[in-house]
C-alpha cells in the first residue's frame, strides 16, 4: 500500500480520531488506528468498542490496502512533520512516513485483528444544523452524571420529533435543557445517548468546521435503538445508547415561580465568584437574596470569614431568599451567552431557574436548592 496525503490534512483527521482511541487498552489492536487507502482516499479509523470516529482525506494512491498502527506515535509524529506532502509506503512488517527530509518507520499490526464497526443498516435519520447542535449539546451536557452510581443519568437524553430534537442532562442535583431545530419528518424517537459522546460530536463540530461555515449533521439512530451515527463532512462518530428508563425529568419542574430577576451575567459571575472564595470550605454553598430591588449574595465560613455582595437588579415578584451549590451556578451562567440572565425562584426548598433573556427559547437550567441553616 502506497499514497501521498496533505500533511495539514492528514493531522486533523489523526486529531480527530483521538477521541476514540483507546491508549490503555487489554486489546493491543485497540491502541492502534486502522488506515485504509482506496481510490483517491485514505480513511482513518479508531474505536475503544464504545465509540468509533471515521474520517476521510483525499490521496493520490498508487496502491491500495489497509493496515494498524499505533495512534498516538503516528498522530505525535505527523502533527511536528512541516506543512506539505507526506509519503505513506508499507514495506513488509512496517509503514515508511516520509516528508521534506523527515522519515519514520512504524511497527504494523494485522488489520484482521481491528475490531469490526456495526454499520447502521436502518434507522432513523435527522439532519441538523451542524453548528447549531455543537452548541446546543455543549450548554447542557455537562449537566450529566460523572459517577457510574446510575449509568442512564450519565446519558443525555434525546427526544426527536417532526421538526425539533430536544436534549436533557442531569446528575440529579441540575438539570439542562435545550431544543435544536430539525429537518426530519421521522415519527417521534426518544434514546439516552452518552454525554461523552454528545460532548465529543460537539468538539469534533466546533474543532473542524469554521465557525461561519453551514454544514448539516446526519444523525442516524438504528433501528434496534442500540447505537446512532453522526456524519458531517468527511467525519463519522459512532456511539452505543444507553439502556434504560431515563427518570421524568419533568416532575421536577416547577409550574410557576414566584420571583423573577433580571441579572446582567457577567456581574453575576463575577460576584458568584467572589462568594465561592469564601464558601469553598463550608459545602461550597453560597446565598442568593432577592428584596426590592436587590440582590445579595453571601457566603461564609467560620474558619475564614464572611462575604457580601450587592446588585441592582429588576426583580418582579415577592422576593425571597435560596442557597446553591457556587458550582453549578457559575456552570449554567457559562453556558448563557446573552448579555443578561433571568432567574426564578419560589420558595427556598423548591428549583430555580436560569434562562436567557435574549432569543433561545427551549433552553433553561433548573438548580436543586441547598437548605438553609437557621
Amino acid at each position: 500500500m502506497k499514497c501521498k496525503v496533505s500533511q495539514a490534512e492528514f493531522a486533523k483527521a489523526l486529531r480527530a480520531c483521538e477521541k476514540s482511541l483507546l491508549l490503555k487498552a487489554n486489546l493491543p489492536v485497540l491502541a492502534n488506528i486502522l488506515i485504509s487507502i482506496g481510490k483517491n482516499k485514505l480513511e482513518i479509523l479508531s474505536t475503544n468498542l464504545e465509540t468509533a470516529t471515521k474520517v476521510t482525506i483525499p490521496s493520490q494512491t498508487q496502491q491500495e490496502g489497509k493496515t494498524t498502527l499505533p495512534g498516538r506515535v503516528l498522530m505525535e509524529f505527523v502533527s511536528q512533520l512541516p506543512e506539505g506532502t507526506v509519503e505513506f509506503e508499507k514495506l513488509g512488517e512496517e509503514v515508511v512516513l516520509s516528508a521534506k527530509g523527515y522519515s519514520a518507520r512504524l511497527a504494523t499490526m494485522a488489520p484482521e485483528e481491528f475490531p469490526a464497526i456495526p454499520k447502521i443498516e436502518a434507522g432513523r435519520e435527522f439532519a441538523i444544523e451542524a453548528q447549531a447542535f455543537a452548541k446546543c449539546a455543549l450548554q447542557i451536557v455537562f449537566c450529566a452524571a460523572q459517577d457510574e452510581g446510575r449509568p442512564i443519568l450519565n446519558g443525555v437524553l434525546c427526544e426527536g420529533v417532526k421538526g425539533r430534537l430536544s436534549m436533557v442532562a442531569t446528575d440529579g442535583y441540575r438539570l439542562g435543557f435545550v431544543e435544536v431545530p430539525t429537518q426530519s419528518q421521522e415519527k417521534a424517537i426518544k434514546i439516552v445517548i452518552p454525554a461523552k459522546s454528545v460532548g465529543e460530536v460537539a468538539k469534533l463540530i466546533s474543532e473542524n468546521l469554521d465557525g461561519q461555515e453551514e454544514k448539516t449533521l446526519k444523525m442516524v439512530v438504528a433501528a434496534n435503538l442500540n447505537q446512532v451515527n453522526f456524519k458531517v463532512g468527511s467525519i463519522e462518530f459512532t456511539s452505543r445508547l444507553i439502556e434504560g428508563e431515563f427518570p421524568d425529568w419533568q416532575k421536577i419542574i416547577p409550574t410557576s415561580f414566584a420571583t423573577k430577576a433580571k441579572i446582567a451575567r457577567e456581574e453575576f459571575i463575577r460576584k458568584i465568584k467572589i462568594a465561592s472564595i469564601f464558601a469553598r470550605d463550608s459545602g461550597s454553598i453560597v446565598r442568593l437574596k432577592l428584596e426590592g430591588k436587590k440582590l445579595t449574595i453571601l457566603a461564609n465560613t467560620s474558619q475564614v470569614g464572611s462575604n457580601e455582595t450587592e446588585t441592582e437588579v429588576e426583580i418582579t415578584g415577592k422576593g425571597g431568599e435560596i442557597a446553591f451549590n457556587y458550582r453549578y451556578l457559575l456552570e449554567a451562567l457559562s453556558a448563557i451567552d446573552s448579555e443578561d440572565v433571568n432567574f426564578e425562584m419560589s420558595e427556598s426548598l423548591t428549583p430555580g431557574r436560569l434562562t436567557s433573556t435574549e432569543g433561545q427559547e427551549g433552553f433553561f437550567h433548573i438548580i436543586m436548592p441547598v437548605r438553609l441553616q437557621a
